[in-house]
């Protein structure tokens, strides 16, 4: 391709490792050279270490994947995104880091034992990710038990006031923040937390539509 390549918060798209958790997410994306880091915050935190370790040229990571959203029903505000649709997350957070007693959910953070964030993804790139793609900018929360019921989304819900649902986006922003790398974090519907019936699943609409979406970045149009 000829031409200069996109840039996003100042970094070209040839300077960001590329990564996703599933192989299923980068099913036919050999052309971006994906790294899949495995699902889970455990799995992504180790594989992300380990890569941007051997990566000291790596400017940027960007992270794409399916995510759940948290359904009208269970939020004071519509969802700024739907099933199969794209979104860039701004910032992530940990829902699940912490310890449910009586009088309800501590996390580590109340606990003065630990940070559970939110962190936030490079703003500018965000912002410009986002103008690009015409797709909104959403706020995160990564858990290790995704919420399959009602009751467990509404409780994350109002927990953390958060759009989307994931298993490793927090994590990804921890490493990056060690390693002083801003971070870019793609995303599209798959499901709708709660009842899993009432879910309106479908794996496959929300991988092509967060591979194209990469696929638009990378090359800067349409």
């Amino acid at each position: 391709m000829s031409g200069p390549r996109p840039s996003y918060g100042g970094v070209s798209v040839d300077d960001f490792v590329v990564v996703c958790a599933s192989p299923l997410e980068d099913f036919s994306t050999d052309d971006l050279r994906v790294v899949t880091l495995g699902v889970g915050k455990t799995a992504a935190a180790m594989q992300l270490t380990g890569l941007l370790r051997g990566a000291p040229e790596a400017r940027a990571v960007l992270l794409f994947g399916v995510a759940g959203a948290f359904p009208d029903r269970h939020r004071t505000n519509p969802a700024p995104v739907r099933r199969g649709g794209i979104c860039v997350v701004g910032s992530d957070r940990f829902g699940d880091e912490g310890v449910e007693t009586p009088a309800g959910f501590q996390d580590l953070q109340a606990l003065r034992i630990g940070d559970v964030g939110p962190f936030p993804a490079n703003p500018r790139m965000a912002q410009q990710a986002a103008s690009a793609l015409d797709v909104p900018i959403v706020r995160g929360v990564t858990v290790s038990t995704c919420s399959g019921t009602e009751a467990a989304s509404l409780r994350m819900w109002k927990r953390c006031s958060a759009d989307i649902e994931t298993m490793e986006g927090a994590a990804v922003a921890y490493v990056c923040r060690q390693f002083e790398l801003p971070l870019l974090h793609v995303r599209a519907i798959s499901n709708w937390t709660g009842d899993r019936d009432r879910g309106d699943w479908n794996l496959g609409i929300a991988v092509d539509a967060v591979q194209q979406a990469v696929r638009r970045l990378a090359r800067g149009g349409p």
